[in-house]
């Protein structure tokens, strides 16, 4: 009895201890993995993560307040996230992991507290309230890869199939980090704090038995440490005849063949650590396939920064640019193309919650189009001109506090001036301003509050569609984080 319980506990601790690191690209120590003398046949590790938050926001949709006749936007509610994930290395050259995600969907990674799209649950007396004593979201897979490295070709080199989270560099032009892509890479470490890898992501799986229908991406990178600097630059070409994903209605059918050529590098000088990035963009988009119209992509984004050491506190200066298509030019499509996850990048609330800058083909070339001020949210730089500066400090071990201020234009104009519809072609966006306070409440607990306000510019005409001003929008969330 005694031993076996003293094998039940070992277990256990292995099931709960145990962990490999992983890591796309510039592993350390030269190893995708520690390798190591496996005593069983696997060598688990579990981890997790559960986020309870809430926000609050207005004007974000419309830029206008209800009393001005918009729909109401407000919005006040709870949401929550958990994951479980399962990484075991079965050799000391190979391993795979699985990772489980809640959502309300494929597409979403929370699901809001008491949402009745959960079905009935509740009986008797009160049983009207069909969300409550109801489970909760589902579990999707977020990531699921098999890995395998090996130095049979004297150096250090190997594969990664599946679906993973991937990124290329700062995230300017591609970033799936928060749902990830089927892919196949593979990777060769020539040298110490080298890498060179080729990449295949499948982006859209067609249906049609006729006519290619797919979306796929080809990437080559290269990264490298050199002394303080490190630089990295990589090649996509991607091939898209998916024709729906093309995110543009109006178009008719729409084939995308286009090349991003980035570069970028950081370099540690003293107290400071400077960082630059440039993606060009070049190829074609048939817009209308069915009289074969097409037009050439001529976009490019660039991003220059520094975060400066001043004693307890970090100062960073960062500008951006990203083209916008000139409405002029018929014959060309000049917005800087992106394909980005859902988050913050250099705004906490332009970014991730109101209608963006950037245009589709259905809102130009044509100098007489209106403008609803962009498809979506989370477009990134397409279109826009920033200057951020932020300071941030820890003025304990336990809290952190960041702020930063952000002047934000749009790169071209997106519609003519017009009064009868209240298009107007003033490009200024407005300015920005963030913060964000963390607290350790403990070892892998977190508690913080992050809000945003946007003083709207005349850009955000375009939007409200009635030739009056915008009303600012704002936001604000607060929530409490456990890793595991």
């Amino acid at each position: 009895m005694k031993k076996s319980l003293i094998v039940l506990l070992s277990v256990l601790v292995v099931l709960i201890f145990s962990a490999t690191s992983f890591a796309l690209h510039q592993v350390p120590d030269m190893y995708e993995y520690t390798p190591s003398i496996l005593k069983s046949k696997a060598q688990v590790g579990i981890s997790g993560q559960i986020r309870v938050r809430g926000r609050m926001s207005d004007n974000t949709t419309d830029f206008r307040d209800t009393k001005n006749g918009a729909t109401d936007d407000s919005f006040a509610r709870y949401d929550q996230r958990a994951r479980l994930g399962i990484s075991a290395t079965v050799s000391p050259s190979s391993m795979g992991m699985i990772e489980l995600e809640s959502g309300n969907s494929d597409t979403v990674d929370s699901y809001t507290w008491a949402d009745s799209a959960f079905g009935e649950g509740t009986q008797g007396l009160y049983g009207d309230q069909t969300a409550s004593n109801s489970k909760r979201g589902a579990m999707y897979i977020r990531q699921a890869y098999i890995a395998h490295q090996t130095k049979a070709l004297g150096v250090l080199s190997g594969f990664k199939v599946g679906h993973m989270l991937m990124a290329l560099g700062n995230g300017i032009f591609y970033d799936h980090t928060q749902f990830g892509d089927d892919a196949i890479i593979l990777w060769i470490a020539p040298a110490e704090g080298m890498e060179v890898s080729l990449n295949t992501i499948k982006l859209a799986e067609g249906t049609s038995t006729i006519v290619s229908d797919d979306a796929n991406a080809y990437i080559g990178t290269f990264s490298g440490a050199f002394g303080p600097a490190n630089i990295s630059a990589d090649v996509t070409y991607v091939d898209d005849n998916s024709f729906a994903t093309c995110g543009w209605t109006g178009d008719g059918l729409c084939d995308l063949q286009f090349w991003n050529i980035g570069a970028r590098g950081d370099v540690n000088a003293g107290p400071a650590k400077i960082k630059a990035d440039i993606e060009l963009q070049t190829g074609i988009m048939n817009k209308f396939k069915t009289n074969g119209d097409d037009m050439d992509i001529r976009a490019w984004a660039a991003m220059i920064g520094a975060d400066i050491m001043a004693g307890p506190v970090t100062i960073g200066v960062e500008g951006g640019y990203g083209t916008g298509d000139d409405i002029d030019t018929e014959d060309k499509f000049e917005g800087f193309i992106t394909s980005l996850s859902q988050g913050e990048r250099y705004t906490y609330l332009y970014d991730q919650f109101t209608r963006s800058a950037a245009q589709g083909p259905s809102q130009s070339p044509t100098a007489s189009s209106t403008y609803a001020g962009g498809a979506s949210n989370n477009d990134g730089i397409s279109n826009v001109t920033y200057i951020r500066v932020d300071a941030s400090a820890k003025p304990i071990p336990d809290l952190g506090l960041e702020a930063a201020l952000i002047w934000l234009r749009a790169s071209q104009e997106v519609a003519k001036k017009n009064t009868t519809t209240g298009t107007t072609d003033d490009q200024d966006m407005g300015v920005e301003l963030d913060g964000k306070i963390y607290y350790d409440l403990g070892p892998n607990l977190v508690y913080y509050i992050e809000a945003g306000y946007l003083w709207a510019g005349d850009f955000f005409r375009n939007v409200t569609l009635d030739n009056k001003d915008p009303d600012d929008p704002w936001s604000v969330r607060h929530g409490v984080l456990l890793t595991f």
